[in-house]
């Protein structure tokens, strides 16, 4: 065993000294021949260019193309002229168009129309323990017109996501009843009414190695109408994109390794990996 010593007041002394005889033998800065110094070790910045790169990049997770699941409709001959939506596309978006009438309604009661369409991204697995971070973008454009004693329009997106698809479904997910977002909530249908709304979502979720999370994203539309005539006009809809600028019909993700969480002290206990 090695027993470390105190340095004594001489070689502490003798450190202060400055070594002059050692500085005269130093070669001439100007001489051409006179070589740089190597074997200083590897610089930091490699791996601060690595840090900041990790930060900056996410991976993008295409989403299946939305599909009807939820089509509420008034009773009644009222209701033939519904809330439409266009052939679904693998780009993140719904779109909607309605022409509605109503004639005088006696009984009072508003005209509901409901619908909502789903899909589902199952990401990649996880290659060590750690956490998901995710984010993305939801954003809704309402074209409207109308006359009316009552019409309003609204939209909505509910999102779920779980560690492992195998063992449970992002439409189980705590929370999942409740929109995550809500871009336009009740717009007049007025004439050339033209509204649109963003809002960007993004959290994380502990996984292990080998989980493979899945997300769910369910988007709503609701309109609320009496007495009078409505037009939602093509160019309305909820789509899903990045957080940032690009097209929709992505997200984004990344993987952060438990030991690196470790590091920056961002392991959070409650939700740890035991």
């Amino acid at each position: 065993m090695t027993i470390a010593t105190v340095p004594s007041a001489r070689d502490l002394a003798r450190l202060h000294e400055l070594p002059v005889d050692l500085l005269d033998d130093l070669p001439n800065a100007a001489d051409p021949a006179t070589a740089t110094r190597p074997g200083l070790g590897d610089s930091f910045d490699r791996i601060q260019a690595g840090i900041q790169g990790w930060l900056r990049h996410w991976e993008p997770q295409c989403l299946p193309a939305f599909a009807p699941v939820r089509d509420i409709s008034p009773d009644g001959t009222r209701g033939r002229s519904s809330l439409r939506a266009a052939d679904a596309r693998p780009d993140g978006a719904v779109r909607v168009t309605a022409a509605l009438y109503d004639p005088p309604n006696r009984d009072g009661v508003p005209l509901a129309w409901s619908r909502n369409w789903a899909s589902v991204a199952v990401l990649p697995p996880a290659r060590e323990a750690g956490r998901l971070y995710y984010r993305f973008r939801v954003a809704s454009r309402l074209v409207l017109d109308g006359q009316a004693a009552l019409s309003l329009v609204s939209t909505s997106v509910n999102f779920g996501v779980v560690a492992d698809a195998a063992k449970a479904s992002p439409f189980d997910a705590a929370g999942f009843a409740t929109p995550v977002a809500r871009p336009l909530v009740g717009v007049q249908c007025r004439e050339d009414q033209d509204a649109e709304a963003s809002q960007v979502v993004e959290g994380s979720i502990a996984v292990r190695q080998g989980d493979t999370p899945a997300m769910a994203f369910v988007i709503g539309t609701d309109l609320l109408f009496e007495d009078g005539w409505v037009r939602v006009h093509e160019g309305s809809s909820t789509w899903i994109g990045p957080a940032g600028p690009g097209a929709s019909g992505t997200i984004e993700f990344r993987y952060a390794p438990a030991a690196m969480l470790r590091l920056l002290g961002r392991l959070d206990e409650p939700h740890g990996l035991d």
